[in-house]
């Protein structure tokens, strides 16, 4: 990957917290078990820092070892796979923090509500929130999810809604409106920091309007 395909070190910052977060291991924890600097990583995080992509590659594999698949085009550049549990048994990371145990059952908790969403609805599509672009009714780190439509008059009758879609571009976390001649995928937060808060596609391959709707739940400001 060529560093230009990048996305700025801020929004990659802000992944890479996220999916930092979503395997519930701390700055600390990082350090002493994978030799990867805290304040290395604080600065990635912050964006004061390009992440470089043997880095990336690095994290990867970590926090693939801590129960959390992601992958390195999305960390960069915010396309690809983002960040999900491996199974429902999350395996509970050592530590003597006395806040990890809960936060990681609470982990635990959310991938069995996924697991039943996904059962219970057909074509179930659950995706995990990776900027502001629909805050503050969606925050990074919340999951959302839905019955996917891929007939375009079943995707017609989703204009209005907030949906994840998938376009040739990618997919998308938008609000999707009908236009004359094709689609708009519009953000719902006026001050969201990504370059396109407006995506206008002609044809839109699949959407799925959110129905369920599970809120993060908020760590210790150590993590």
């Amino acid at each position: 990957m060529e560093h230009n395909t990048q996305d700025n070190p801020i929004n990659i910052g802000r992944r890479l917290k996220t999916a930092r977060s979503l395997a519930g291991i701390t700055r600390k924890d990082l350090e002493s078990k994978y030799g990867i600097s805290m304040h290395t990583l604080q600065s990635w995080e912050l964006g004061r820092n390009p992440l470089p992509e043997k880095a990336a590659s690095k994290l990867v594999e970590v926090l693939h070892e801590t129960g959390v698949i992601c992958s390195i085009q999305w960390l960069l550049n915010g396309h690809g796979k983002s960040p999900s549990l491996v199974s429902s048994d999350f395996t509970l990371y050592p530590t003597n923090d006395k806040n990890m145990a809960p936060l990681l059952q609470g982990e635990n908790t959310i991938q069995k509500e996924i697991d039943f969403f996904k059962v219970n609805n057909p074509n179930a599509i659950v995706i995990m929130v990776s900027d502001d672009t629909m805050e503050p009714t969606y925050s990074m780190g919340d999951f959302v999810g839905g019955s996917q439509y891929i007939a375009q008059p079943d995707i017609e009758r989703c204009s209005g809604m907030d949906c994840i879609i998938e376009t040739s571009e990618g997919t998308f976390f938008r609000r999707l409106l009908k236009r004359k001649n094709g689609y708009a995928l519009v953000c719902l937060n006026a001050q969201t920091e990504v370059e396109e808060p407006v995506i206008f596609s002609k044809k839109i391959l699949a959407a799925t309007p959110i129905i369920w709707h599970r809120w993060k739940f908020n760590k210790p400001e150590s993590l």
